[in-house]
């Protein structure tokens, strides 16, 4: 007799098959958030970077303001690598604010932007870099000891792969990162950019192993921690990546990256319940942002037989992604879900997640 919990696990991984075939996209766990469309009208872009104090990459995802005197104020999120943007920003005066952080002083940017008639849009670039509330204030060009002991040929060639990351040419992006870990073989933050694109590329072998190389210098540094946790999901490495994301999770609790893909690897070891305070944790700390949590979660409670918090939890995610390419599929297993009398299903699909 097949006892109640291999059942529900294999009603759980059916599900999840069925789930992840038609899902449109994997959550952005290397940046890559849908930049914001102001709405404003205007044809030119903001690519934007926040740094930490010591002028690396932050790990953890920050709020950001485009005010404007006549138009109204504008909201975006970063990526967990500091990435953000805005999109139809017509030709005025600005402000980039960054005031809700309680690690990080507020900043303001003033940014304005000139348009002339005829001259095709335009992309401004910025990097801002951060001040810790913990720490003295940095004075411009003032960086961590870790950062001091880089050659300046290592930095350099660093900082201009970071320049390709911005435009996201990743491939020569990983070039200049590889330059500067030949210049400096103990450059953990060229390691840690370095798998990141390739975990973009969706070279997870090559990511594994850069993250590794990462740790190996500093084994408690945040962002490989993380990073190598959600390799080891993607490469289905669940019982490695668990320890892996608990880890990053001690240093930074209140990561949404970190417990949503720690939410997948106990989901993925039937661990339901855990996965489930994991997942809602997500969505606690990220809002919105998390909208892939939703999708799981409603995983976990058709497995478990609760239709309506399953079907609940996919109108909160087609709320969230109404353009997702497989909307109406959705539509039709959350009026299965509601119709007690009819068996759950899912329609099959040729769509397959993007990395």
């Amino acid at each position: 007799m097949v006892s109640q919990s291999n059942l529900n696990l294999g009603v759980f991984l059916f599900s999840l098959f069925l789930f992840l075939c038609i899902a449109n996209c994997v959550f952005a766990q290397v940046g890559g958030l849908e930049a914001l469309d102001t709405g404003l009208g205007g044809g030119n872009s903001i690519v934007g970077t926040v740094l930490g104090p010591s002028g690396h990459r932050l790990g953890v995802r920050v709020r950001v303001k485009l005010e404007t005197m006549t138009r109204g104020d504008r909201n975006t999120t970063t990526d967990e690598y500091g990435n953000f943007t805005f999109r139809g920003v017509p030709s005025g005066n600005y402000t980039i604010v960054i005031n809700n952080e309680k690690d990080f002083e507020p900043l303001t940017h003033p940014l304005d932007i000139i348009q002339v008639r005829g001259a095709p849009p335009q992309v401004y670039n910025l990097n801002l870099r951060l001040t810790s509330k913990a720490t003295p204030k940095l004075k411009p060009g003032v960086i961590d000891s870790e950062l001091a002991n880089v050659p300046k040929k290592a930095l350099d060639l660093y900082i201009k792969g970071l320049e390709f990351v911005k435009n996201r040419d990743f491939k020569s992006a990983i070039e200049q990162f590889q330059l500067s870990i030949v210049e400096y073989p103990n450059f953990m933050y060229a390691y840690n950019e370095l798998g990141v694109q390739y975990l973009r590329l969706n070279d997870l072998k090559k990511a594994n192993e850069s993250f590794q190389s990462a740790l190996k210098i500093k084994p408690d540094a945040f962002a490989p921690l993380m990073n190598r946790g959600i390799v080891l999901v993607h490469m289905k490495q669940f019982e490695e990546a668990e320890p892996m994301l608990r880890k990053a999770l001690k240093i930074e609790e209140k990561s949404p990256v970190c417990h949503y893909f720690l939410g997948q690897a106990l989901a993925n070891l039937g661990r339901f319940d855990e996965a489930e305070k994991e997942l809602v944790s997500a969505i606690t700390l990220g809002g919105d942002e998390m909208k892939e949590a939703h999708r799981f979660l409603a995983i976990i409670y058709s497995a478990q037989g609760d239709k309506k918090r399953a079907s609940d939890e996919l109108e909160t995610y087609l709320r969230l992604v109404p353009t997702t390419p497989d909307a109406e599929q959705l539509r039709n297993v959350i009026r299965q879900l509601k119709d007690s009398k009819s068996p759950v299903s899912t329609p099959s699909t040729e769509t397959k997640p993007s990395p």
